[in-house]
């Protein structure tokens, strides 16, 4: 075999999550990451933020995707959890998706701030599956 055909070079990264309500999830969604329109078809709900394709899944058809690796629909919860992180362009922004996180079923365990260790500004929500996001913004 030659580099070329063992290099595995990934071209894409998709992240499939199972929702109770796809068209609640697609509404969230929509709001928290200001995107257009987004088309339900198929159980499923495609979200494409930049370097990232979303894949809500209607519960029933996730745990027909999953049982093809032998797993049934787990949500997040005190033993499994993934958290999923953006950068975000500014603390306003970031505080503003907060917001509408938290208005529209989603919760906030608390006001984003500054995370001196690390030098960046975070904020945290788990939308109403109680799938974890962390949102992060440097200043620099």
């Amino acid at each position: 075999m030659t580099a070329e055909t063992t290099s595995g070079k990934i071209v894409g990264t998709v992240v499939c999550l199972p929702v109770r309500d796809l068209t609640a999830a697609s509404d969230f969604y929509r709001a928290v990451f200001d995107l257009p329109e987004l088309e339900i078809g198929e159980g499923m709900v495609v979200v494409e933020i930049p370097g990232l394709s979303l894949f809500l899944i209607e519960e029933q058809a996730f745990e027909t995707y999953s049982e093809k690796a032998g797993r049934g629909v787990a949500y997040p919860g005190k033993d499994t959890s993934v958290i999923l992180s953006c950068a975000v362009e500014s603390r306003v922004a970031l505080d503003d998706m907060l917001s509408t996180a938290a208005s529209l079923g989603g919760t906030v365990p608390r006001r984003a701030g500054m995370d001196e260790e690390l030098g960046l500004y975070l904020g945290y929500f788990f939308d109403p599956d109680g799938h974890h996001w962390e949102l992060a913004h440097s200043d620099k």
